[in-house]
């Protein structure tokens, strides 16, 4: 009966002290970081927790929808600016990319920009940075190589199929989140 009682006091120590030992510590310092793309208009906030580990990463971008026309449904008139402004995410399925993602085959039925978006940020969460993204170069015959051609640059990367549910072109977003890793690079 004794070595009973000493074999379940060790059991729940071993238990108590598994429990009570730290399971992360992350790469990066605690806060909520921005990125801003001027030339896509793209904007990304990472939080990161505590223990350095990145808890949320949300993307949007900024999107005037015009009509069949190419005319603003509603007018907002700024300046020499006449638009209906939105985000890609506000709009949802209203910004109609499903069909499109659907025709490149990779999607069954297609995705929104929203959903290959979400996708995109629950991978970065997952693996805690953007080191998994391995991406592709378009060369001038319109072919897609993985080998970074001699002409390239890495603003040349355009390409990937690294992330499972996504078929947009990620490279600003790839250059987003990494600016922001690197302002909370501890």
């Amino acid at each position: 009966m004794k070595n009973k009682l000493l074999s379940l006091a060790f059991i729940f120590m071993v238990i108590l002290l598994t429990g009570c030992t730290k399971v992360a510590v992350g790469d990066y310092k605690e806060g909520t970081y921005f990125a801003y793309d001027e030339a896509t208009n793209y904007t990304a906030v990472v939080y990161i927790d505590e223990s350095g580990i990145i808890k949320s990463v949300f993307i949007d971008a900024a999107y005037i929808q015009y009509d069949a026309d190419n005319q603003c449904p509603e007018i907002i008139v700024r300046g020499n600016v006449r638009c209906n402004p939105s985000t890609k995410q506000t709009l949802g399925e209203d910004y109609g990319m499903r069909d499109r993602s659907a025709q490149i085959g990779i999607i069954e039925g297609g995705a929104e920009w929203y959903e290959q978006i979400d996708d995109f940020t629950n991978k970065v969460i997952e693996e805690q940075g953007i080191e998994w993204i391995n991406f592709k170069y378009k060369n001038p015959d319109g072919t897609v190589t993985s080998v970074k051609p001699d002409d390239k640059t890495e603003d040349d990367k355009v390409y990937t199929d690294s992330v499972a549910g996504v078929t947009i072109i990620v490279d600003n977003l790839y250059r987003l989140i990494n600016d922001i890793l690197e302002q909370a690079k501890k």
